[in-house]
C-alpha cells in the first residue's frame, strides 16, 4: 500500500502551522461550548439532555459524515474544502450569536459540525499531499495535536467568560479567528502542488482495505480510554483528595499539553529512525499502566496527578501514530476518503467513551474501569500491530 507518485518538494512550516491552527480552531467549535454551557444553559433553560447535545453534536456529525466528506475531498480537492468548512464554522458561529431559542442554537452547532467535519478531513489530506519525508511525518503528528490544543485553548481565553453572561462573546470571537485563518487559507497550495489530486478516486478501494478500519479502531480504542479518563479525572481528585476547582482545572491544562508533547515525541522519535512496532506497543502499555494505576492504587495525590501526566503523554504517543495514515490509505489520491473513514471511526470511542466511564465508576469501585481500560487498549494493541505488519515500507517513503 505504498504511494506510486512521489510528492513534490515538501511546503515550508508556515504553511503547515496555518493548516494545523485552521485544525485547532475548527475542532475548538466543540470545547468552546464547554467552559460557558452553564451560562449558555441558564439563559435557554435548557435541559441535561440539550446541554450535552450543545456540547456533542458537532462530534456527532463527524462520527456520521466524515467518510463522505473525505470522498468529496478527494473529487473536489482539499484546499477547497477546508475554505467551505471555514464558512460553515463562520456562519454557524455568528448564528450562535443571534439564536433566541435553544432549537436555533442546535441547529447552528449543527452547522459547525458540518464545517468541522470538511476542515479536519481536509487538513490531514493536504498535510499528506504537500509533504514528504521525515517533514511529513513531523508535520501529521503535529497535526495529530489538534484535539488537545483545542481544549487548551478554550478553556484558557473562554474560561474567562465563565459565569459572566456573556457567553455570545465566546462564539463572535471564535467567528473572528476563523475569518482571519480563512484568509489566510485562501493562500493554501492548491492540487497543483504535491501529490495530483484525482477527480475519480476510489471510496471502494479505502472501504476494501482492512488496514483503513484497523487504524480507525485503534485510535477509537485508545479515544475511548482517554475521553473516558479525561471526564472522570476532575471527580476522581475531587472525591477522593478534596482538590480545589481551580487546582483540577490548572491539571487538566497541564495533561493537555502532555498530550500535545506525546504527539510531538512521536514525530521525533519516528524520525530518529525508532521502529514503529516497538513505539506502537511501548506507547500502549505506557498508557495503560498509567491509566490502571489511577483507578486501582490508593495512591497521594502527588502520585496520582504524575501518573495523570504519564498517561495523556503516553495517549498522545498513541495519536501521533495518524503519521501511519499515508502507509494506509490505498493510494496517493484516496487520502481523503482514507483519512474520513479512520476519522469516523475514531470519533464512535470518543462518544462513547465518557458514558462508560462514568456508568464504571458508579459503584464507588475503579474495577470496571480498569476492565474498560485493559480491554479497549488491549484492542489498540491489536489492532497497531496489525496496522504495521500490513501497511508496507516505511514512512519515509511515502
Amino acid at each position: 500500500m505504498n504511494d506510486q507518485q512521489p510528492n513534490l518538494a515538501s511546503v515550508g512550516w508556515g504553511t503547515i502551522v496555518i493548516i494545523y491552527l485552521l485544525c485547532v480552531l475548527a475542532a475548538s467549535s466543540i470545547s468552546q461550548v464547554v467552559p460557558i454551557v452553564g451560562d449558555v444553559a441558564r439563559f435557554f433553560h435548557a435541559t441535561r439532555p440539550q446541554v450535552g447535545w450543545i456540547i456533542s453534536i458537532p462530534s456527532a456529525v463527524v462520527a456520521i459524515g466524515a467518510l463522505f466528506i473525505g470522498w468529496v475531498v478527494d473529487r473536489l480537492g482539499d484546499k477547497i474544502l477546508i475554505l467551505l468548512g471555514t464558512v460553515l464554522l463562520i456562519l454557524g458561529d455568528l448564528g450562535a450569536v443571534l439564536a433566541n431559542s435553544i432549537n436555533i442554537l442546535l441547529l447552528m452547532r449543527i452547522l459547525e459540525g458540518v464545517g468541522y467535519c470538511f476542515v479536519a478531513v481536509s487538513t490531514v489530506t493536504m498535510i499528506a499531499r504537500v509533504t514528504s519525508g521525515k517533514r511529513r511525518t513531523a508535520a501529521l503528528t503535529l497535526w495529530s495535536s489538534f484535539i488537545p490544543m483545542s481544549f487548551a485553548i478554550p478553556l484558557a481565553l473562554a474560561g474567562l467568560l465563565t459565569g459572566t453572561g456573556h457567553w455570545r462573546w465566546a462564539f463572535a470571537g471564535h467567528a473572528a479567528a476563523m475569518l482571519v485563518l480563512g484568509v489566510a487559507a485562501i493562500g493554501l497550495p492548491g492540487s497543483g502542488q504535491g501529490t495530483p489530486v484525482s477527480r475519480s478516486a476510489g471510496l471502494g478501494a479505502v472501504l476494501r482495505t482492512p488496514t483503513c478500519y484497523a487504524l480507525g479502531v485503534s485510535f477509537a480504542a485508545a479515544a475511548f480510554v482517554q475521553t473516558g479518563i479525561v471526564s472522570t479525572l476532575p471527580l476522581m481528585l475531587s472525591n477522593r483528595y478534596g482538590l480545589p476547582v481551580g487546582i483540577i482545572s490548572l491539571i487538566g491544562t497541564l495533561g493537555m499539553f502532555c498530550n500535545i508533547a506525546g504527539c510531538l515525541l512521536m514525530g521525533w522519535l519516528l524520525n530518529r529512525g525508532v521502529p514503529r512496532m516497538a513505539l506502537a506497543l511501548g506507547s500502549v502499555l505506557l498508557t495503560a499502566l498509567a491509566g490502571i494505576g489511577i483507578y486501582l492504587l490508593n495512591l497521594t495525590v502527588d502520585v496520582s496527578v504524575a501518573l495523570a501526566f504519564i498517561f495523556f503523554l503516553g495517549a498522545g504517543l498513541i495519536v501521533g501514530l495518524w503519521a501511519l495514515l499515508p502507509s494506509v490509505a490505498p493510494t496517493p489520491s484516496s487520502r481523503g476518503a482514507a483519512s474520513g473513514l479512520v476519522t469516523q471511526v475514531t470519533l464512535w470511542g470518543v462518544l462513547f467513551g465518557p458514558p462508560a466511564a462514568f456508568a464504571a465508576l458508579a459503584g464507588g469501585s475503579g474495577d470496571r474501569e480498569v476492565f474498560n481500560i485493559l480491554v479497549a487498549l488491549l484492542l489498540c494493541a491489536l489492532m497497531l500491530w496489525f496496522v504495521i505488519k500490513r501497511a508496507g515500507a516505511g514512512l519515509g517513503s511515502t
